[in-house]
């Protein structure tokens, strides 16, 4: 009887408080307006007494929640937090989760959801990535002999730190080895509000290269799926210049000749004349 009280004792403490699931979104945009969701679903028992909820970033409390009170943000999530948004209409769940007003790189890193009663504690913790796209995306041209071809390229202030691979001509976007270029210097700068400069120089054998080939940058943030590539439409330095314009005026007057046939042709199907100006005495 004793040891059956005590098993009964033992899984009713086991199981005070349970944390099913926290979603805390992976990555999202720095600074654009709109608020997230940061949630929390736990399950306690109805009897359980006490019931304290908080929220971590980084180890630092910023959140707290003890019924029947408010719910008080604290800390770098001070005025930041919806404190009147519910999750749910249960007194004991209803303000489990964080709304955030205006995410912004600072408060992103490792939230923490802590939940405890008088009888029990549980909690989870999951990252958030506030990530700043490029202010922009530079690939050019930067240096050409007869046997090497040298290109750059600049990703300037992003957060967090990007990768930026140089590569040539490929329909397989998630493949680098056999088109990559060879890094020959690579320049990483942190900038005092805390994003990223990066800029890389690779080299490939002019043999390598094809009137028209395509060379590609593409710059990746870790952890976020934010992809975004350039391309640069490659000739060799014998055709830049004046040579270059005499294609580039080659190809005008050939679409120039190309209108004038339409129109005639458009004319003489539909019979029409066109008005011309003579001279008058």
């Amino acid at each position: 009887m004793l040891l059956t009280l005590f098993l009964y004792l033992l899984v009713r403490h086991c199981y005070a408080v349970q944390i099913n699931y926290t979603k805390v979104p992976q990555a999202i945009k720095n600074n654009t307006g709109s608020s997230i969701i940061l949630d929390c679903n736990y399950s306690i028992r109805p009897d359980d007494s006490e019931l304290v909820v908080k929220w971590f970033l980084n180890g630092e409390l910023v959140y707290q929640w003890v019924p029947p009170k408010q719910p008080q943000s604290l800390g770098i999530l001070k005025d930041r937090v919806d404190l009147y948004f519910k999750a749910t209409g249960d007194p004991k769940t209803a303000h489990r989760a964080l709304k955030l007003l205006n995410p912004t790189t600072d408060i992103a890193g490792e939230y923490k959801c802590y939940v405890s009663t008088f009888a029990d504690e549980d909690f989870n913790s999951k990252t958030m990535i506030v990530f700043e796209p490029e202010k922009a995306l530079i690939l050019e041209k930067t240096k050409s002999d007869s046997t090497y071809q040298n290109f750059s390229c600049q990703a300037i202030q992003v957060y967090p730190q990007p990768t930026v691979f140089l590569f040539k001509d490929t329909a397989e976007p998630y493949v680098y080895d056999k088109n990559s270029l060879e890094s020959v210097e690579w320049t990483t700068k942190k900038h005092s509000d805390g994003k990223f400069s990066v800029s890389v120089t690779s080299t490939i054998l002019s043999s390598k290269l094809d009137y028209g080939s395509l060379i590609f940058c593409e710059l990746r943030i870790p952890g976020t799926g934010y992809v975004r590539r350039k391309t640069l439409l490659y000739y060799p330095p014998d055709v830049d210049g004046l040579n270059c314009g005499v294609c580039m005026h080659s190809i005008l007057s050939f679409y120039t000749y190309l209108i004038i046939y339409c129109i005639i042709n458009f004319a003489n199907q539909f019979s029409i004349k066109p008005s011309i100006l003579l001279p008058t005495r």
